[in-house]
């Protein structure tokens, strides 16, 4: 491989860490990225094993569905602009653009790739919505230029120019709000191909995942023994909860970015709670939403990343999600003591109502090694903190975008 020389001489292979990433971004081999030096609570947009993508002001609608990317032409070009496909989106009169459920969107990404470097580097990426989008019953998919699928890029098939970035955006359950600037989506990035970082082994199970009986493999299983759904304050607001439905005939938007806690719709006119029952089963009934959380409790180490993905995205007419990676750190250090954190899933109801059985397997664990150890961050340098608190200590709990219970 003739390689342009670049900051990835003395790395290995694995995933990128945040002072890795901030690397990459002061090269310009990602270009665009805001605040990547910033040490000011909430704005540096690189976490401990991936970087924020935001969305610009060019917005479109597509007019006949969702179309896959192609590896034959530019996107945008062949797609975005050709009146056949789609349409340009206009702002509300405040600059935000809404968007319909069932309807599906692509906006341009501020963030570029340079092309002519990453093309002759090890560099490869993955990318998922954020957590917070995912919880909304949003799907969030990455789209890079020349690429023939979703939610990647690899460096080899990359232009030898500035790379372009899409989002493609389908809100299913609410009427969605978004804004130029917010992140839906974040990029993974990784020193040579993901497969080569890959970890597994019963003994790496039996020491970052914990539940009751000893764990053997990486799949995760859903817990509908039902626990304790808390208000702002800490106290309970409803006990014996196995998890949230969503309120399809809800026709009011919510907004894709974070408000003060007074501001933010409240949780009752979007969800109802599920109470768990003494057969430990859930009926999931067609085209309803459903948050849900493992009875598995994952603990990361600084050098670990994982990837939670569905075992079989359609299983039994319903369809499962896991929206966002899990860091380096997670379910570690938490103030109330407790061994690991749960996984939420996010569950959708296909064309038949699905009964859906407490430690069910749903989900498959991917572990991955950091190229670089992460660096624990002092509290004041933390990057949103009361987020990584609220999503380190979550058990089960909706989008930020709402308010508390």
């Amino acid at each position: 491989m003739n390689e342009i020389k670049g900051p990835w001489k003395d790395w290995i292979p694995g995933v990128l860490s945040k002072e890795q990433v901030q690397e990459l971004c002061k090269e310009e081999c990602i270009k665009n990225v805001k605040n990547w030096d910033s040490k000011k609570k909430g704005e540096n947009p690189i976490d401990h094993s991936s970087i924020d993508l935001t969305l610009s002001e060019e917005g479109y609608k597509m007019v006949n569905g969702s179309i896959k990317p192609t590896k034959q032409d530019a996107y945008k070009r062949t797609i975005l602009q050709n009146p056949d496909y789609a349409e340009v989106h206009d702002t509300e009169s405040d600059g935000r653009f809404l968007l319909e459920k069932k309807h599906t969107y692509v906006f341009a990404l501020n963030e570029k790739l340079d092309g002519r470097r990453l093309k002759n580097s090890p560099i490869c990426g993955r990318a998922t919505a954020k957590s917070s989008v995912g919880r909304v019953d949003v799907l969030c998919r990455l789209i890079v230029d020349k690429m023939d699928h979703y939610e990647y890029f690899d460096h080899e098939k990359l232009s030898s120019q500035d790379v372009e970035m899409f989002l493609e955006i389908t809100p299913i359950t609410f009427n969605v709000r978004v804004k130029a600037g917010e992140p839906l989506s974040q990029l993974r990035l990784f020193y040579y191909s993901p497969d080569i970082s890959r970890m597994k082994g019963k003994e790496l199970c039996r020491c970052l995942l914990r539940r009751q009986e000893s764990v053997e493999d990486e799949t995760l299983s859903v817990d509908l023994s039902g626990t304790e759904v808390f208000k702002g304050d800490k106290s309970v607001y409803r006990d014996n909860i196995a998890g949230f439905k969503g309120k399809v005939e809800q026709d009011s938007t919510v907004d894709l970015w974070e408000h003060e806690e007074t501001a933010r719709p409240d949780p009752n006119d979007y969800w109802e709670c599920i109470e768990a029952n003494r057969k430990k089963r859930l009926l999931v009934e067609k085209e309803h939403f459903y948050i849900l959380r493992s009875k598995e409790r994952l603990c990361l180490p600084e050098g670990i990343a994982v990837y939670c993905r569905a075992i079989d995205e359609a299983i039994g007419e319903m369809r499962i999600h896991y929206a966002g990676f899990a860091h380096p750190f997670f379910g570690k250090d938490r103030k109330d003591k407790k061994e690991g954190t749960p996984l939420i899933f996010e569950i959708r109801g296909h064309n038949i109502n699905v009964n859906l059985v407490d430690d069910e397997r749903l989900a498959r664990l991917v572990f991955y090694r950091m190229s670089k150890d992460c660096k624990k961050p002092e509290p004041e340098d933390c990057k949103k903190d009361d987020e990584q608190d609220d999503y380190n200590e979550q058990e089960l709990r909706l989008s930020k975008f709402f308010r508390h219970w």
